[in-house]
C-alpha cells in the first residue's frame, strides 16, 4: 500500500496549484465530487483540476476505511480461491480510460491512474476480478493500425510506457510505482487483478534479436510482400494439421516453395558482419530489426493462423519463437526427400514454421530451446514477486509443449499455491485435462451460442456447454475478440434478457468486456466471428469510426444515453446472481429437465433447493412483437407451487405486482423478462 499512500500524498500537494482546465466523462464522477464545473460547448463532460479529482477519488473511494484492511494477493492454497459469484471485468487500459482532456482534438490515452480511479465504480458492478490485457512495451515495426497490437510484445519484463500518466511525473513515480498502486488498490477494494500473458508469438522486433537471433524464424526480404500460408487442397477451412491435412500440407507443391523463402539467422549467416549489428545496436539504441534488415535483407517471419485453409490474412506486426532447434519427426515423413540445404535439423531447409508448429502441444521437436523457455518460465514469477498479481490467462496455452507448460504452472503455484489461471480454451470437453494441469476455468464459447437465443433448442445447449465442463465457462455476451453485445441486439429487450440470464448460468463466471456497460458498438479486434467490414458499424462522422481498440488511439463512448439503463441493468443482474448463488453454484438445484425444455416463445431457466428451501426461475418472451400467455399451474415447476400466490423478483414491466394469485393468468409483453422466487422473503 506504500506506493498508493506516495501517489496520493502526491496529488494532494498539487490540488490547490492546478487550475481546472481537465475534462473527463461526467460518467467518472460516480462518487459524488462537487469541485467542478460545465462547459455548455461539451455536454457529458466536467471540468476539473486533475490532480485535485484524483486525490479526492483515491482517497475518499478507496483508502478511506480500508487502510487497516488490506488483502493483497492470496497466499495460501484455498479450493474456494475462484468465487464464481464474482464477475471479470475485461479492461485494455489504454483504451478504457483514454479522453480529450484539453482544448485541442488530441486523445490522450488511458493509464493506470485513471483507470484506478474507476476500480470502486466497477466493484459497484459487482466486479471482483480484473482482468488486463497485455501491459507491455509493444513493437515498433510492422506495427498494425496507429498504436500496434498489445499483443506484439517488445520486451516482457517492461511495461508499456503510454500507460503512464503524465501527472504523476516526478517524485520518482515511473510506470512501475503506477502499476503496482493499481494492484495495491484493487487488492483494498477486496479485488484480484489477472494479467494476459504471450508466450508462442512476440513482436517482430523483439529485444531477444539483438542476443538470440537463433530463437526466431527468418525470411528474405520483403517478407510480407506476398506472403501467404501454402493452400491444401480438398481440406476445409479452418481444418487442423492433423493425419491426411498434415500430410497433404507437407507433400504440397506450394509448401516446397514456401519453405525455401526461409533462411538462416543472421550471426550464422555472417557472424562477423553480425557482430559489427551487435555492436551498433548497443552503443545507438537503434532498433535491432531495422538494422538487420539494412545489414543483411532478412527479416523475422510474419505470424499466422494454426489452422489450414484459414481465409485470415497473416499477422504481419508478431513472429513466432522459435521453441525447438529442430523439426517434429511427422513432418519429416511426409517431406520425404530433404530439402537442398545440408541442415539435418530442419530436413534440408532453412529452419521454417507452418501451422503444425505453431501446435506444439501435438507436434515436438527432439531438441528444445532450453533457454528460452527458462526466459519464459520467469515471466508471470517476475509479475507475481514484483507487483503481486494474483493470476494469469496464458493465451493459447493449451498450443505450448506440455512439458513447458507443466514447468510453468508449477513456478507460479510455488510462488503462491492460490494463482488464477485462466485458459483460452473454447471448448469445454478439453476443460478435464486442464484441470489436472491447474488451470480455475476456461473461456468457452457462450458468446458465439447467444447469437441463435431465440431457437427453440438454445437453452439445452447453452446448459451443456456449461454442465459438461470440468471447469467454469466465462459468461461473455461479447469478448475483447467478438462483435459487440449492442452491435448484434439492436433491441434493449434482447439485451436485458441475455444480461440476466447470462448472470443466472451455472458452472459460469460473469464476464464483463471493456465497454459493455456503455453498450459499445464499435468493436475492439475482428479476431471471432468477424469481418473486415465489422470495423465501420458507426457513423461515419464518430471520432472513432473504423477504428479498433487494438491497434488504434481509441476511447469508450462515456457520453452515451445507455450508460445509466446498462449499469442498473448489471446491478440488477449481480444482486439476483449474488442472492441466489448458494442456489445456482450447486448444479443439483438445476431444474433441468424444466430449462430444457424446447420452446418457440417461451426462454426459462430454474433452480430450487431442497435443502435451503427456495429457489428462481427465470422466464422471459423471445418473441418481440406478440404476448406469450401463462397459467402459473402448468408453467411453473412444482415447488413453485406450493403456495397461492407467485413472487417476483424482477419484472420489466415496472407496473405490474409483485404479488401474482397463482390461479390467474399471467402475459409476458413481447421481449419482457420476469424471474420468480419462493422460500423465505428476504429480511
Amino acid at each position: 500500500m506504500d506506493t498508493l499512500l506516495q501517489i496520493v500524498k502526491f496529488l494532494k500537494a498539487r490540488a490547490d496549484k492546478g487550475g481546472r482546465d481537465y475534462y473527463i466523462p461526467e460518467a467518472w464522477n460516480y462518487f459524488g465530487y462537487t469541485a467542478y464545473e460545465k462547459d455548455p460547448a461539451r455536454p457529458g463532460e466536467i471540468r476539473v483540476c486533475p490532480y485535485h479529482f484524483f486525490h479526492s477519488c483515491l482517497e475518499t473511494q478507496i483508502l478511506t476505511g480500508r487502510t487497516d484492511q488490506f488483502f493483497g494477493p492470496v497466499r495460501k492454497e484455498d479450493s474456494s480461491v475462484l468465487d464464481k459469484r464474482a464477475a471479470i471485468y475485461g479492461m485494455l487500459p489504454r483504451a478504457y480510460t483514454a479522453w480529450r482532456h484539453d482544448r485541442s482534438d488530441r486523445l490522450y490515452p488511458g493509464t493506470f491512474l485513471k483507470s484506478m480511479a474507476l476500480l470502486p465504480f466497477l466493484k459497484e458492478l459487482g466486479v471482483e476480478i480484473i482482468y488486463l490485457l497485455p501491459v507491455f512495451t509493444t513493437g515498433a515495426r510492422y506495427t498494425k493500425g496507429e498504436m500496434g497490437s498489445p499483443y506484439a510484445i517488445k520486451n516482457h519484463y517492461r511495461l508499456a510506457p503510454e500507460l503512464h500518466d503524465p501527472l504523476l511525473d516526478g517524485e520518482n513515480i515511473g510506470i512501475e510505482e503506477e502499476f503496482k498502486a493499481f494492484i495495491e488498490a484493487s487488492h483494498l477494494l477486496g479485488m484480484k487483478v489477472m494479467v494476459d500473458f504471450v508466450f508462442r508469438t512476440v513482436a517482430r522486433d523483439h529485444e531477444l534479436l539483438i542476443d538470440h537471433p537463433d530463437w526466431f524464424y527468418w525470411m528474405g526480404i520483403p517478407a510480407d510482400e506476398g506472403f501467404s500460408l501454402p493452400p491444401v487442397k480438398k481440406i476445409p477451412p479452418l481444418t487442423y494439421p492433423r493425419g491426411k491435412a498434415l500430410r497433404r500440407l507437407y507433400r504440397a507443391r506450394e509448401t516446397r516453395s514456401y519453405l525455401q523463402r526461409f533462411t538462416y539467422p543472421p550471426s550464422v549467416l555472417n557472424p562477423e558482419l553480425w557482430e559489427e549489428v551487435k555492436a551498433r545496436q548497443r552503443q545507438t539504441g537503434e532498433n535491432p530489426l531495422t538494422l538487420i534488415e539494412e545489414a543483411f535483407g532478412i527479416t523475422t517471419a510474419p505470424g499466422f493462423s494454426n489452422m489450414l485453409n484459414d481465409p485470415q490474412p497473416p499477422w504481419f506486426d508478431v513472429t513466432y519463437l522459435k521453441l525447438y532447434f529442430d523439426l517434429h519427426p511427422e513432418a519429416r515423413i511426409h517431406l520425404g526427400k530433404p530439402g537442398p540445404g545440408p541442415d539435418p535439423a530442419f530436413h534440408g531447409y532453412a529452419p521454417f514454421i507452418l501451422p503444425d508448429g505453431a501446435c506444439a502441444n501435438l507436434y515436438r521437436g527432439e531438441k528444445p530451446n532450453r533457454e528460452l523457455w527458462a526466459y519464459l518460465i520467469d515471466i508471470i514469477p517476475y509479475y507475481q514477486q514484483v507487483y503481486g498479481i494474483d493470476g494469469a490467462r496464458i493465451d493459447m496455452g493449451h498450443a505450448l509443449p506440455p512439458e513447458l507448460l507443466h514447468t510453468l504452472i508449477a513456478r507460479v503455484k510455488a510462488v503462491n499455491p492460490a494463482f488464477l489461471l485462466w485458459s483460452e480454451e473454447f471448448h469445454p470437453r478439453n476443460a478435464t485435462a486442464l484441470k489436472r494441469k491447474g488451470f480455475h476455468f476456461i473461456t468457452g464459447s457462450l458468446w458465439a451460442l447467444y447469437k441463435r437465443w431465440a431457437e427453440a433448442g438454445f437453452m439445452a445447449e447453452v446448459l451443456r456447454h456449461t454442465l459438461h465442463s470440468a471447469l467454469p465457462v466465462t459468461a461473455a455476451l461479447e469478448t475483447p475478440d467478438t462483435p459487440r453485445l449492442a452491435y448484434y441486439c439492436r433491441d434493449k429487450r434482447q439485451i436485458e434478457m441475455l444480461t440476466l440470464l447470462n448472470f443466472l448460468l451455472p458452472n459460469t463466471i460473469p464476464f464483463l468486456n471493456n465497454g459493455l456497460e456503455l453498450l459499445e458498438r464499435q468493436p475492439m479486434n475482428l479476431g471471432l466471428d468477424n469481418t473486415e467490414e465489422g470495423r465501420f458499424v458507426l457513423e461515419p462522422d464518430d471520432p472513432v469510426y473504423g477504428k479498433l481498440a487494438f491497434f488504434d488511439n481509441y476511447c469508450l463512448h462515456w457520453r452515451n444515453n445507455d450508460f445509466a439503463w446498462m449499469t442498473g441493468l448489471l446491478r440488477k443482474a449481480n444482486y439476483i446472481r449474488t442472492r441466489f448463488f448458494s442456489v445456482i453454484q450447486n448444479p443439483r438445484n438445476l431444474l433441468r429437465a424444466y430449462s430444457r425444455r424446447p420452446q418457440e416463445k417461451l426462454l426459462r431457466l430454474g433452480y430450487y433447493s431442497a435443502a435451503e428451501k427456495r429457489g428462481l426461475v427465470f422466464l422471459a418472451n423471445k418473441d418481440l412483437q406478440e404476448t406469450a400467455k401463462i397459467r402459473w399451474v402448468k408453467e411453473l415447476p412444482r415447488p413453485f407451487r406450493a403456495g397461492r400466490e407467485v413472487r417476483l423478483l424482477y419484472s420489466t414491466e415496472k407496473q405490474k405486482a409483485w404479488l401474482w394469485p397463482l390461479t390467474e393468468e399471467w402475459e409476458l409483453a413481447p421481449g419482457e423478462v420476469i424471474i420468480l422466487e419462493t422460500g423465505e422473503e428476504e429480511a
